[in-house]
């Protein structure tokens, strides 16, 4: 079954408003029709059961989400390394090196606050993702790549188990 081009321009419509958020005046002119069209696939869309609206706040949820859980993650990662540069430093002092250590943890204690406050769902799979990257990073050249797949695909299979974490 072929598409007509009007079911066919629906479906980049849709796309452009959802995916690249384009509001209608932009998707009318880039398709070439006028904004009444839009707004008319916006309403078949509505009666089929894809609200445009709806899908494009559903992705920026997704999307926001996924973010959150990187940025947290990536944090953690970066005090990490931090405190691993300052325990390296041959140039500082012992006591040079505990004042860096608490500072560097009183920051660390800070965002963690904000963090599990802002959302703290989003925090605690930013941790787990880290840890577990973190650990198979270590790991991974010390056994086979059978092994290191199986790990993979457990994790893969046990993702909503282990975000099911309290911290």
């Amino acid at each position: 079954m072929s598409l007509s081009n009007a079911q066919r321009n629906r479906i980049l419509a849709r796309s452009l408003f959802v995916d690249a958020n384009k509001n209608i005046k932009q998707i009318a002119q880039t398709l070439g029709v006028i904004e009444k069209t839009i707004s008319n696939y916006m309403s078949i869309d509505k009666k089929e059961g894809y609200d445009w609206l709806t899908l494009r706040a559903s992705k920026h949820i997704e999307s926001s989400q996924e973010a959150k859980q990187n940025m947290f993650g990536e944090f953690v990662g970066y005090m990490y390394t931090i405190l691993r540069e300052i325990q390296e430093d041959e140039k500082l002092s012992a006591s040079q090196k505990a004042d860096k250590i608490v500072s560097v943890s009183d920051g660390f204690s800070k965002m963690r606050k904000v963090a599990a406050h802002e959302d703290p769902e989003a925090y605690k799979l930013g941790i787990v993702k880290h840890t577990i990257k973190t650990l198979l990073e270590i790991i991974k050249d010390n056994i086979d790549k059978e092994c290191l797949e199986i790990i993979v695909d457990s994790i893969n299979e046990k993702q909503d188990e282990l975000a099911d974490v309290s911290i």
